[in-house]
Protein backbone atom coordinates (compact mmCIF):
# COMPACT_ATOMS: atom_id res chain seq x y z
CA UNK A 1 0.00 0.00 0.00
CA UNK A 2 1.29 3.49 -0.79
CA UNK A 3 2.98 4.96 2.30
CA UNK A 4 1.69 8.41 1.43
CA UNK A 5 -1.83 7.04 1.68
CA UNK A 6 -0.98 5.26 4.93
CA UNK A 7 0.69 8.30 6.42
CA UNK A 8 -1.69 9.99 8.80
CA UNK A 9 -1.09 12.80 11.16
CA UNK A 10 -3.77 12.37 13.73
CA UNK A 11 -3.71 14.54 16.76
CA UNK A 12 -6.64 14.35 18.92
CA UNK A 13 -6.74 18.07 19.39
CA UNK A 14 -6.74 18.32 15.65
CA UNK A 15 -8.95 15.31 15.15
CA UNK A 16 -11.73 17.54 16.30
CA UNK A 17 -9.99 20.73 15.25
CA UNK A 18 -9.26 19.69 11.66
CA UNK A 19 -12.75 18.25 11.34
CA UNK A 20 -13.95 21.68 12.35
CA UNK A 21 -11.33 23.26 10.04
CA UNK A 22 -12.56 21.28 7.04
CA UNK A 23 -16.14 22.23 7.79
CA UNK A 24 -15.19 25.85 8.32
CA UNK A 25 -13.39 26.08 4.99
CA UNK A 26 -16.52 24.85 3.23
CA UNK A 27 -19.13 26.59 5.37
CA UNK A 28 -19.70 30.28 5.85
CA UNK A 29 -17.95 32.10 8.66
CA UNK A 30 -19.62 31.59 12.00
CA UNK A 31 -19.99 34.14 14.74
CA UNK A 32 -17.01 34.08 17.10
CA UNK A 33 -19.35 34.43 20.07
CA UNK A 34 -20.81 30.96 19.47
CA UNK A 35 -19.90 28.42 22.16
CA UNK A 36 -17.76 25.34 21.43
CA UNK A 37 -19.69 22.50 19.76
CA UNK A 38 -19.93 19.00 21.23
CA UNK A 39 -18.04 16.21 19.44
CA UNK A 40 -18.18 12.47 20.00
CA UNK A 41 -16.65 10.10 17.47
CA UNK A 42 -14.41 7.05 17.19
CA UNK A 43 -12.07 5.57 14.60
CA UNK A 44 -9.33 2.96 14.35
CA UNK A 45 -5.73 4.09 13.79
CA UNK A 46 -3.90 1.30 11.96
CA UNK A 47 -0.64 3.10 11.16
CA UNK A 48 0.65 4.73 14.37
CA UNK A 49 1.53 1.60 16.37
CA UNK A 50 2.45 -1.99 15.51
CA UNK A 51 -1.15 -2.88 16.43
CA UNK A 52 -4.53 -1.25 15.67
CA UNK A 53 -5.66 1.38 18.16
CA UNK A 54 -9.31 2.34 18.68
CA UNK A 55 -9.54 6.06 19.43
CA UNK A 56 -12.65 7.64 20.93
CA UNK A 57 -12.82 11.44 21.14
CA UNK A 58 -15.44 13.35 23.09
CA UNK A 59 -15.83 16.84 24.48
CA UNK A 60 -16.15 20.20 22.78
CA UNK A 61 -14.32 22.00 20.02
CA UNK A 62 -14.47 25.38 18.36
CA UNK A 63 -12.72 26.81 15.33
CA UNK A 64 -12.25 30.57 15.35
CA UNK A 65 -11.09 32.74 12.48
CA UNK A 66 -8.48 35.34 13.40
CA UNK A 67 -7.18 38.40 11.53
CA UNK A 68 -4.83 37.67 8.66
CA UNK A 69 -6.55 34.44 7.63
CA UNK A 70 -5.35 32.57 10.70
CA UNK A 71 -7.40 29.99 12.56
CA UNK A 72 -7.36 28.66 16.09
CA UNK A 73 -8.97 25.46 17.25
CA UNK A 74 -9.76 25.24 20.96
CA UNK A 75 -10.92 22.07 22.67
CA UNK A 76 -12.31 22.57 26.18
CA UNK A 77 -13.03 19.33 27.98
CA UNK A 78 -11.84 17.19 25.05
CA UNK A 79 -10.88 13.65 26.08
CA UNK A 80 -9.33 10.84 24.06
CA UNK A 81 -9.52 7.19 25.01
CA UNK A 82 -7.15 4.82 23.21
CA UNK A 83 -7.57 1.03 23.23
CA UNK A 84 -5.12 -1.56 21.93
CA UNK A 85 -7.47 -3.67 19.78
CA UNK A 86 -5.24 -6.75 20.15
CA UNK A 87 -5.12 -6.37 23.97
CA UNK A 88 -8.40 -4.58 24.84
CA UNK A 89 -7.51 -4.36 28.53
CA UNK A 90 -4.62 -2.05 27.54
CA UNK A 91 -6.37 1.33 27.54
CA UNK A 92 -5.39 4.96 28.09
CA UNK A 93 -7.49 8.06 28.58
CA UNK A 94 -6.18 11.62 28.40
CA UNK A 95 -7.56 15.13 28.55
CA UNK A 96 -6.38 16.68 25.28
CA UNK A 97 -7.48 20.25 25.69
CA UNK A 98 -4.69 21.79 23.64
CA UNK A 99 -5.12 24.43 20.99
CA UNK A 100 -4.01 24.46 17.36
CA UNK A 101 -3.04 27.82 15.80
CA UNK A 102 -3.17 27.42 12.01
CA UNK A 103 -1.58 29.72 9.43
CA UNK A 104 -1.65 28.99 5.69
CA UNK A 105 1.77 29.39 4.08
CA UNK A 106 2.30 30.80 0.57
CA UNK A 107 2.97 27.24 -0.60
CA UNK A 108 -0.53 26.21 0.49
CA UNK A 109 0.84 24.14 3.35
CA UNK A 110 -0.41 24.74 6.87
CA UNK A 111 1.93 25.86 9.64
CA UNK A 112 0.41 24.73 12.91
CA UNK A 113 1.49 25.69 16.42
CA UNK A 114 0.10 23.29 19.01
CA UNK A 115 -0.04 24.38 22.62
CA UNK A 116 -1.13 22.39 25.65
CA UNK A 117 -1.93 18.68 25.44
CA UNK A 118 -2.29 17.12 21.97
CA UNK A 119 -2.05 13.67 20.41
CA UNK A 120 -0.25 12.99 17.11
CA UNK A 121 -0.06 9.79 15.06
CA UNK A 122 2.21 8.91 12.16
CA UNK A 123 3.98 5.71 11.03
CA UNK A 124 7.35 7.46 11.35
CA UNK A 125 7.03 8.22 15.09
CA UNK A 126 3.97 6.31 16.34
CA UNK A 127 1.24 7.78 18.53
CA UNK A 128 2.49 10.40 20.94
CA UNK A 129 1.03 12.76 23.52
CA UNK A 130 2.68 16.17 23.59
CA UNK A 131 2.46 18.67 26.41
CA UNK A 132 3.96 22.07 25.69
CA UNK A 133 4.48 24.05 22.48
CA UNK A 134 5.11 22.13 19.27
CA UNK A 135 5.00 23.05 15.58
CA UNK A 136 4.27 21.06 12.46
CA UNK A 137 3.88 21.75 8.74
CA UNK A 138 1.03 19.87 7.07
CA UNK A 139 0.36 19.47 3.36
CA UNK A 140 -3.44 19.36 3.14
CA UNK A 141 -3.27 17.95 -0.41
CA UNK A 142 -1.30 14.82 0.50
CA UNK A 143 -1.89 14.56 4.24
CA UNK A 144 1.85 14.42 4.86
CA UNK A 145 3.34 16.33 7.75
CA UNK A 146 6.65 17.04 9.39
CA UNK A 147 7.19 15.43 12.80
CA UNK A 148 6.15 17.74 15.64
CA UNK A 149 9.05 19.80 16.99
CA UNK A 150 9.14 21.99 20.05
CA UNK A 151 9.54 22.26 23.78
CA UNK A 152 7.73 20.26 26.36
CA UNK A 153 7.07 16.65 27.23
CA UNK A 154 6.46 13.80 24.76
CA UNK A 155 4.94 10.47 25.83
CA UNK A 156 5.06 7.39 23.58
CA UNK A 157 1.49 6.06 23.74
CA UNK A 158 2.26 2.94 21.67
CA UNK A 159 4.73 1.90 24.35
CA UNK A 160 2.14 2.47 27.07
CA UNK A 161 -0.55 0.56 25.14
CA UNK A 162 1.66 -2.44 24.28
Amino acid sequence: MNTTLQRTTLLVCVLAGFLALALALVAARSASAAPPEPVDFAFTDRTGCDFPVRVRVSGKTKLMELPGGRLISVNPGLRATLINKEEPTHQLSYAVTGAAHVTELQSGELFVVFTGRNIFSDPSYGIILTMGRFTQVIDPQTGTATPPEGKGRVIDLCERLA
